[in-house]
């Protein structure tokens, strides 16, 4: 993989083509998968060069590998940027469940998840950085939330998981739970956090 920092300045119009060759490239790897679609194929749609793309990016890896940090990111942003510090325990746990799953059941990640699955044996650094920037990162906003109380990023990993590993892999397999069914395994996971131990 490329590292970022070693990309080249690019001026105001190479900066467009920079970003129309990661959005179309990430329409075509969320529609087909890595594999099925070549550079070749990316320039053909974007114009430039192969040699201007491996300056970019570092080849189709390293386009690729952008695209997932993005992706990533873009998915998880409304999370971020939530504002809890006056919620209760089980509302604030419920906000970021919802927050959460209305991101990750949109037909659009559902595609993401299929085409990061598809290359999870060929690229373990990549997935392990998908890892940090997607699921790590929505676990330790969960986390953050619940504050510095013990065993409080083991219960954001239960809560995450809790909510979102059967929905989506239901939703891989093509047969996602309503949305109602999703807001109803949030509201029992959000109210067993919030009991009281003991």
């Amino acid at each position: 993989m490329s590292d970022r920092r070693d990309m080249p300045r690019l001026n105001a119009r190479g900066l467009a083509r920079h970003e129309m060759i990661i959005k179309t490239a990430t329409e075509l790897f969320l529609a087909r998968g890595f594999d099925a679609v070549s550079l070749d194929e990316v320039i053909r749609a974007t114009g430039g060069s192969k040699t201007n793309v491996y300056k970019q990016f570092g080849g189709k890896e390293g386009l690729f590998a952008e695209i997932v940090r993005r992706l990533a990111a873009d998915f998880l942003s409304p999370l971020t940027t939530l504002d809890l510090r006056t919620a209760s325990r089980e509302t604030g746990l419920a906000i970021l469940g919802r927050t959460l799953m209305q991101q990750l059941m949109q037909p659009r990640h559902i595609a993401f998840q299929r085409m990061i699955m598809g290359v999870s044996d060929k690229f373990p650094e990549l997935m392990a950085e998908w890892y940090r920037v997607g699921p790590q990162k929505s676990q330790s906003v969960i986390a953050a939330f619940l504050g510095d109380e013990p065993d409080g990023k083991r219960l954001a990993i239960f809560f995450h998981d809790m909510i979102v590993t059967d929905a989506i892999n239901h939703a891989l397999m093509g047969d996602a739970p309503t949305w109602s069914e999703v807001e109803a395994r949030i509201s029992a996971a959000s109210a067993l956090l919030a009991r009281p131990s003991g």
